[in-house]
């Protein structure tokens, strides 16, 4: 007796099948791995983004915990205080207890226009030392900086003033921005209040300093 040796394979019909579930999964599989791939990117851009605004803010807070609101800064102009820092400033001088380290944090125009687009980078200066604190990839869109009080409350014309006597502090808003992987802008915006740590500013006000 002859045995039929043949073997039967899959039909036209179950070969389809196979194909369409195998090509199901596959558009599933890169489907979610494409989602992960968008998730860390954008978490990146997150990541960059509030990396850059802590740099920034953390700079203000111990810059201006080692020292005071210089209101003797020839920016100011002695005299001129209350004009100059009654309201907002995109710059604020700071100096040391003894007068020795002057510091300013100021907005600037982007130190790179064709990477960084439009926008204003936050600079941080001793002397002629100078650095940028944001990066290349974030612009600063919005930066103010409230001083108080508007005049210097240890200057011996203002020590019998009452609504000058408190401690200086300021009050910094930013508002960063930055473009995703795929184009879109988005910002964040953050603000805090710090208070100076010196309670007896010694250096002396430059009396020379005459308003602009």
């Amino acid at each position: 007796m002859i045995k039929n040796t043949l073997k039967r394979g899959f039909t036209l019909i179950e070969t389809l099948i196979a194909l369409g579930i195998f090509a199901m999964f596959m558009s599933i599989l890169i489907g979610s791995y494409a989602g992960i791939v968008r998730s860390l990117k954008e978490a990146n851009d997150y990541r960059v983004m509030y990396s850059d605004a802590r740099r920034v803010f953390d700079t203000v807070v111990a810059e201006f915990r080692e020292g005071m609101v210089d209101y003797g800064s020839v920016y100011y102009g002695k005299g001129c205080q209350a004009e100059r820092l009654s309201g907002s400033s995109n710059e604020i001088h700071l100096v040391s207890k003894d007068g020795s380290v002057f510091t300013t944090i100021k907005r600037i125009d982007k130190v790179d226009k064709k990477k960084g687009g439009k926008g204003w980078d936050i600079e941080v200066s001793k002397g002629n030392n100078k650095v940028v604190l944001n990066s290349l990839e974030v612009n600063v869109q919005n930066f103010q900086i409230f001083a108080y009080p508007h005049l210097d409350p240890y200057d011996q014309k203002n020590v019998f003033k009452d609504s000058y006597q408190f401690q200086p502090f300021v009050l910094v808003k930013a508002t960063f921005e930055k473009e995703k992987f795929n184009g879109e802008q988005f910002s964040v915006s953050f603000e805090t209040a710090i208070s100076s740590r010196i309670y007896n500013q010694v250096y002396k006000l430059n009396d020379s300093v005459k308003c602009q």
